[in-house]
């Protein structure tokens, strides 16, 4: 059964239109729920929509620092948290096919009201993935697309299939419970991928990736014993699950029915997906460009929050002229 314990995620709310204090829920055609939060200002709250998605294993939250910059450009950061990520309920069956992350987009933009208001949306990794994915399902849903590090396979794809076995391997691996959250702050910081995090990225996304251990039973995790502490919100083998369908997804066959302007963004020195792969994404769009930015790698958003929004806020402006 899904987990309904949420995230005691302090970095983030949800005001103005759309609810009071806490996540909006939008209900995916499976019946998952998923939540949303609201990452903007007050002043900015009736500003444009940027949909903001995230990668495997982070969260919503994860993008609040990016959020904050957006806000003071005058934007409506609403950061959605996938399937089986953060507040959103896990996917049934165990099932995480990436175009039903797909779904999740065109659910938020379906019951947000945001249909055919030409809404923008940036996205990382997975999360990039999956705005490619429902724009060319429903051409013409978003105004305009930026996109760091889409994960495909770009032909001939063997690199990916190995690496996304790698990665399902390391997921189960990962430690799921903890003490206490000042015990899984220690863990992490400065460790593996949040070494180069900006600390208020690190803080946003940690406060959304645990939830209490209690209400967890039957997770397979061990946790479900021990009612004290916290457990990781993304479950270590659905992260191992989506990683394993990251192979299996046909983005790259659809980029060309992708129909609005899309800016594909890789970091000079990630190895996830390299350069030349960012750039063969961008040709094979309709209207696609490529930039590659020094010395960043495949966690630019959250490496440096300030950078990336005013690349966003420059895209925005240059394709609504």
């Amino acid at each position: 059964m899904p987990s309904t314990t949420q995230p005691a995620c302090s970095n983030c709310s949800v005001r103005g239109p759309f609810t009071t204090v806490g996540p909006v829920w939008v209900v995916a055609g499976d019946g998952t729920r998923l939540a949303c939060w609201d990452l903007s200002r007050e002043r900015s709250r009736q500003g444009p929509v940027v949909v903001l998605t995230h990668g495997s294993g982070l969260n919503g939250c994860s993008w609040a620092p990016v959020g904050e910059h957006l806000s003071r450009g005058g934007f409506r950061p609403i950061a959605l948290d996938f399937r089986g990520h953060g507040a959103s309920e896990r996917s049934p069956g165990g099932n995480y096919d990436w175009e039903l992350f797909a779904s999740d987009v065109l659910a938020v933009v379906d019951q947000l009201g945001l249909a055919g208001g030409r809404v923008l949306a940036a996205g990382h990794s997975a999360g990039a993935a999956a705005l490619l994915l429902a724009e060319a399902r429903r051409p013409g849903t978003f105004a305009s697309l930026w996109a760091w590090e889409p994960i495909m396979g770009v032909p001939p794809g063997q690199v990916r299939e190995e690496r996304s076995s790698e990665l399902a391997s390391q997921a189960r691996r990962r430690r799921s419970h903890f003490g206490s959250l000042d015990e899984a702050r220690s863990h992490y910081a400065g460790r593996g991928i949040f070494a180069d995090f900006d600390p208020a990225a690190f803080e946003a996304f940690l406060g959304a990736a645990l939830v209490p251990a209690a209400g967890t039973a039957g997770r397979g995790d061990g946790a479900g014993s021990s009612p004290s502490g916290y457990v990781l919100a993304c479950d270590p083998e659905d992260e191992a699950r989506i990683y394993e369908a990251s192979g299996t997804h046909n983005a790259w066959g659809a980029l060309g029915d992708v129909g609005c302007p899309v800016r594909v963004l890789g970091g000079a020195l990630s190895p996830a997906v390299p350069p030349g792969d960012v750039k063969a994404i961008a040709v094979q769009l309709p209207a696609g460009q490529a930039a590659i930015v020094p010395g960043l790698g495949h966690f630019g958003p959250f490496q440096a929050p300030a950078e990336i929004a005013r690349d966003i806020l420059g895209w925005v402006q240059a394709t609504s002229a």
